[in-house]
């Protein structure tokens, strides 16, 4: 049993080197995942970006169908009015009779304005939420290569404090390693 403590005092440094590598390796896989993460998140913001923009155009799109629409269904209704008041014997070009298709034909151009104005509002919002996609993918972009380089400078780090721990256990002395 004696000889043990000599044994092991000599097999020390090579046991610290060992782990110091080993811990090294671990931080180094551990950034790589990180790097790969970071990777796949900025792809998914990526594609939601992509998909806000074809929000985008949809919104315009359906806001345009919808304002046609609207101005179908009100030259429908103004010819309607026109036609009853025909019918009744009422001229459909004077007097109150003309005062309420105008006021048919003001409602209704609002309508499809306002129909206009809420599908870009709606277009507005969904570009900026594609941009604020595209701004979170960048930014994983950039992490990406960062993690690397924090996983690198922790393995420094973790090898500088090993490497300390062990002086301090050594009583200072390079030992084995002849360091």
């Amino acid at each position: 049993m004696g000889f043990a403590a000599p044994i092991m005092a000599a097999a020390a440094p090579y046991l610290a080197g060992a782990s110091i590598a080993t811990g090294v390796a671990g931080t180094v896989i551990q950034g790589e995942a990180q790097a790969q993460s970071a990777d796949y998140m900025a792809q998914v913001a990526r594609n939601n970006q992509l998909i806000g923009q074809q929000n985008a155009d949809m919104a315009l799109e359906q806001g345009t169908a919808q304002e046609e629409a609207q101005r179908e269904k009100t030259g429908a209704q103004i010819s309607q009015e026109r036609a009853s008041y025909g019918a009744m014997g009422v001229d459909p070009n004077s007097g109150s009779a003309l005062g309420v298709r105008s006021s048919a034909a003001e409602l209704g151009e609002l309508n499809a304005q306002t129909i206009r104005y809420n599908a870009q509002v709606q277009a507005w919002n969904d570009i900026n939420q594609a941009n604020s996609y595209a701004a979170q993918s960048q930014l994983n972009k950039s992490q990406e290569g960062w993690d690397v380089t924090g996983s690198i400078l922790g393995g420094a780090s973790t090898v500088s404090n090993k490497w300390l721990q062990w002086q301090l256990m050594s009583g200072g002395e390079s030992g084995a390693l002849g360091l």
